[in-house]
């Protein structure tokens, strides 16, 4: 692959458990914290990162993001940076409410589609799309802002999955994204670009 001068690698997680994931509540912008296996997973995968040796991370500034960014920032001995535009998705009405519930309230087929498509908000929320170019501009700030090129990305699930729809080929399935899952990109500022690495590509001689 063609090197670009500018190019960083991104290491996207989302964070670890909070109560409300464990229920199924739809989370949004409300700041709900880690449980206690939310924070076991944060140690986990800091564990985990130790063999790539980051430069930074940069985190959602809600509080299920930032520690677990912060768990990672301190194990690794590199520095934190808080970027608001890595927040989740705005989900208007369907905030605090059970997934089914939200169903029930709005639909089966809006709620799906929420989930899968871009171009779907729940009232008063924010489309996927709207949620990929916050990421992307995100991105785009602290590349310009910062000379760090193995960036930890502390952020949320519908996040990681609209980043993650950016990365992939168009009609590739969606990227799962579980607590904690981390995929690895190259990242290109100048064109937006990232591009799914094997981890196994790592150079960490």
């Amino acid at each position: 692959m063609e090197n670009h001068p500018d190019e960083r690698i991104l290491f996207l997680f989302r964070h670890g458990e909070t109560d409300w994931n464990r229920e199924g509540r739809l989370q949004g912008h409300t700041d709900t914290p880690l449980n206690v296996t939310g924070l076991s997973q944060a140690r986990v995968l800091a564990e985990s990162l130790q063999p790539y040796r980051l430069d930074a991370v940069v985190s959602s500034d809600l509080s299920r993001a930032r520690t677990t960014g912060q768990i990672v920032a301190e194990a690794l001995q590199v520095p934190l940076f808080i970027e608001v535009g890595l927040r989740e998705t705005d989900v208007g009405a369907a905030e605090g409410l059970l997934w089914a519930d939200a169903k029930t309230r709005f639909g089966e087929g809006l709620t799906e589609r929420w989930y899968s498509d871009g171009d779907v908000a729940f009232p008063g929320g924010e489309t996927g799309i709207a949620t990929r170019t916050r990421g992307l501009a995100a991105l785009q700030r602290f590349a310009a802002a910062q000379p760090y090129r193995r960036i930890g990305v502390s952020t949320h699930g519908a996040m990681a999955r609209q980043l993650m729809k950016h990365a992939l080929p168009p009609g590739s399935p969606l990227a799962t994204v579980r607590n904690t899952t981390l995929y690895v990109l190259r990242y290109q500022p100048a064109t937006d670009r990232l591009i799914v690495m094997e981890r196994e590509d790592l150079d960490l001689g």
